[in-house]
């Protein structure tokens, strides 16, 4: 281990004893880190492994869940956060962490007996675990250990349908929400008893998905529909070991639309308050707080294939995704 990271886990080690006690840095800035720092760790009494990258002066921090399958130094590098599928201090991406201040944390779901894949529990898939119960404890750790209270959920694919759990079930566990090709299961259908209705607060959502997306089977038109049908042999490949529920899956649109109106009473239509910029087409409602946007022709990976989300946005920027993502959290 090189002397410079003995140095940032020291300082990190230094800092959870004084938010133990009461003391650590304020909201402001991570005053008490002095190098870039990467983190293994887990939440008592949970086995995720947990990846932190802590840049020096992290205002904020994000927690981001890999899709059905992925793994936590998968979906780091799709988002251009790390150069390799290794996450070392040498391969994270410290200049983009550093100049936008926050935090990044990347759990890595469980499975459960018999699958290998790790997921989470979302009502579309099961991991075996209390993802609920982790994701809190989660939070609860971050903002102790790091003295900071901003902090934001993100997902993609089964990452995305489990934020939105958080979204429906826990909605003041984090500060906002976002959603990569990973909308709510029809667990949360209106119509039924369970429906997604915060009863506390309404946070912040952001969704950006493909409408050529071969898992949720949003082309031809199909992107707006109310129902998104995974593909029947992308659950049959899942479900063999019985880790996957159920592959309806609210469509991101409809499902906006009660976002908005639970939020701040707004309506939300395909021909109004439409923004668009190359192959991105943005709906923003409730001054900024309610964003999502369609990605025309984009497949369901965020990198690392043709088409994929981050291509199809902006491919001459491999952070473009990440980028969307603090415009969205710095508006609120």
């Amino acid at each position: 281990m090189n002397r410079r990271l003995i140095r940032s886990l020291a300082g990190v080690a230094l800092l959870a004893t004084l938010a133990a006690c009461g003391g650590g840095s304020s909201d402001n800035s991570l005053t008490t880190v002095s190098s870039d720092t990467l983190v293994t760790t887990q939440v008592a009494g949970y086995p995720h492994s947990v990846n932190i990258y802590v840049p020096v002066g992290a205002t904020r921090a994000i927690v981001v869940l890999h899709g059905g399958g992925g793994t936590n130094t998968g979906i780091s590098q799709q988002l251009d956060m790390t150069t390799s599928s290794v996450a070392s201090t040498a391969t994270v991406n410290w200049s983009w962490l550093e100049a936008n201040k926050v935090i990044l944390v990347f759990p890595q779901g469980q499975h459960i007996d018999g699958a290998t894949a790790g997921t989470w529990s979302n009502w579309a898939m099961k991991s075996g675990q209390d993802d609920v119960g982790f994701l809190k404890a989660l939070a609860s750790q971050l903002r102790s250990t790091y003295g900071i209270s901003n902090i934001a959920l993100m997902g993609h694919s089964m990452g995305g349908a489990m934020a939105n759990r958080m979204w429906c079930e826990q909605p003041d566990t984090f500060n906002a929400y976002i959603a990569l090709a990973g909308p709510a299961s029809e667990h949360f259908d209106q119509s039924g008893s369970d429906a997604c209705k915060p009863t506390t607060v309404v946070p912040p959502y952001l969704s950006i998905s493909g409408d050529n997306d071969p898992v949720m089977q949003t082309a031809n038109g199909h992107w707006s529909d109310y129902h998104w049908i995974i593909d029947p042999l992308v659950e049959w490949a899942a479900g063999s070991s019985g880790a996957f529920l159920d592959g309806t899956m609210l469509g991101e649109w409809p499902q906006q639309q009660v976002r908005v109106s639970q939020r701040c009473g707004e309506s939300l239509t395909t021909s109004s308050a439409a923004q668009v910029s190359g192959n991105v087409t943005t709906w923003s409602n409730c001054s900024g707080s309610m964003v999502i946007k369609k990605i025309s022709g984009a497949v369901h990976n965020v990198a690392g294939q043709s088409n994929s989300i981050s291509d199809q946005m902006a491919s001459s920027n491999p952070t473009v995704v990440m980028d969307a993502v603090m415009d969205f959290l710095n508006a609120q």
